[in-house]
Order: structure tokens, then sequence, then C-alpha cells
């Protein structure tokens, strides 16, 4: 997009794309935040990130062809209030396609807090619904995995426990874990 002034034509910049990097036991996952499709979100995420919230959690819910989720739980599956409040739903124009990175939220759209998602297929399930009135449905997409895909692939892969965690079945029977989240590239 460019805009005129004084006759003149000057690019207008996107906000600048920070990187997140999840050093997990399995390898390192790098997560390009999104701020135009989802300002408030990526801003939370990040501001979640520079406060250490996502050190020593656990991935414990393992779909595969679906989704890896971790964020509010720790290494011993003890859930941690995050320190930034929720934030509200932003699903107007993001999709979520293999390799998203989304907030999951409960029953009430505008509660997203700290738990979030790798997309591991296009889950289109996850999107706003068609018609719907704008930032009342789906999940909010605020990022996109560019580097070590790979990972949460071998992630996806791992033995999961038959009972434990909060959705049996879907816990890995050997923890995996983010030792460390790190902003790779400021904003």
């Amino acid at each position: 997009m460019a805009l005129a002034l004084s006759g003149v034509a000057v690019a207008q910049e996107a906000p600048a794309a920070p990187e997140i990097t999840l050093h997990t036991t399995m390898g390192d996952i790098v997560v390009t935040l999104d701020p135009v499709g989802a300002p408030k979100t990526a801003a939370h995420f990040l501001g979640l990130v520079k406060a250490g919230y996502f050190d020593n959690i656990i991935f414990y819910r393992i779909e595969p062809g679906f989704v890896i989720q971790l964020g509010d739980l720790d290494a011993n599956l003890q859930y941690r209030e995050p320190p930034l409040p929720a934030v509200p739903l932003e699903t107007a124009t993001n999709k979520h396609s293999r390799g998203a990175v989304a907030m999951a939220h409960g029953d009430d759209p505008n509660d997203g807090r700290a738990t979030f998602y790798i997309d591991m297929a296009d889950n289109e399930s996850l999107n706003a619904t068609e018609g719907a009135a704008p930032n009342t449905t789906g999940y909010a997409v605020f990022g996109h995995v560019t580097s070590g895909m790979e990972v949460a692939e071998a992630i996806e892969k791992v033995e999961l426990a038959p009972e434990g965690g909060p959705f049996p079945g879907k816990l890995p029977k050997f923890p995996v874990l983010v030792t460390k989240s790190v902003v790779t590239k400021p904003e």
C-alpha cells in the first residue's frame, strides 16, 4: 500500500513481525507473530514470552493430524495463572492452516489467556464461522511456525499415556517441555 504525501508516493510499512523461539526438549520451534491479522493476541503472547511465562511448560494435548497444545500448565501439570488479563477474540482474517499458532479459549470466545496450540493440519473447523458476527466464533491465529515444523511433527508422534492430564489419552507418556521461550526477533 502506498500513501501520497505532497504528490510523492511513500510505501507504508506493515508492523514488524516479531519472532519467538520455543526451546523444547525435542528441538526449537520458531513462531513468527502476526501483528496485522491478530494484533491484540500477538501482543498478548509476546508479553507472556517477555514475562517468562512460557518457560518450563508442558505439551499436554497431542492429537495427531489436528493440534499439539500447551501454555498454562507447568512441567508438573500444575495450572499457573497468567500475569495478563484475557484477550478479546480476533478471527476476522485468519485461517487455521498447517503450522498456524492460535490462542485457545473456553466457552467465552473472549477468555483467551495463555493456552495455545499449533495446527498440525489445515483445520478449517477452527476458523470463524462464515456469516457469524465478527470475532464471535473460531480461534485467533496469531502466528505461524516458520522454522522447526519438523520438531512439531516429532512431538505429534510421541507415545501417549492412556491416562493423565486434562485430556486423557492425549498426554505424552514422557514429558515434552518448552524449557525456555525467547524473543529472537523483536518488534
